[in-house]
């Protein structure tokens, strides 16, 4: 299972099948979050929080946290 970092990274390029990995990661915390919304609204507040997911993806700035994740991850293997 490829990590989120890198589905993220490969969904920004516009991997279609990376945004779909990571949409279906993600389904549970939208479903929970739609739980509580009236049963007529629930397809559409879904829906709403997919687009918004999509699009929080696409203005993620990696090169932020890349840094971190590159001493992170030479750090791991040495542990």
């Amino acid at each position: 299972m490829e990590s989120l970092f890198d589905l993220t990274l490969k969904a920004k390029a516009n991997d279609k099948a990376a945004m779909e990995a990571l949409l279906l990661r993600f389904q549970p915390k939208v479903r929970r979050l739609s739980s509580n919304a009236p049963h007529a609204w629930r397809e559409d507040m879904e829906q709403e929080l997919y687009i918004q997911l999509i699009k929080a993806i696409h203005r993620f700035e990696i090169q932020d946290i890349n840094p971190q994740w590159n001493l992170t991850h030479a750090i791991y293997p040495a542990i």
